[in-house]
């Protein structure tokens, strides 16, 4: 990697390469459950902060195909990347 050029990484959803800051983390836990996790160790899964990002990355699947494994996204994992966001561009 280049000194001072930010890791970029690749929106789940849009497809999109953008710098890592600009995106949200995800992870699947042992249950099998997704959330948001900025900074822990694993494969990580990355969405655009923009609402039709979210959706599009809980639906049809991608999560499951990203983590290679079945997984389970409830409903509150839309609101918790929303917040995740706000809280991190303040």
């Amino acid at each position: 990697m280049t000194a001072g050029r930010a890791p970029r990484r690749t929106c789940l959803a849009c497809r999109q390469v953008r710098p890592k800051a600009e995106l949200v983390r995800l992870v699947r836990r042992p249950d099998g459950s997704v959330r948001v996790d900025a900074f822990g160790p694993g494969r990580g899964a990355y969405v655009c902060p923009e609402e039709a990002c979210i959706r599009r990355a809980l639906n049809r699947g991608r999560l499951a195909q990203a983590f290679r494994q079945p997984c389970e996204a409830g409903p509150e994992l839309a609101e918790e990347v929303r917040g995740a966001w706000q809280r991190r561009s303040r």
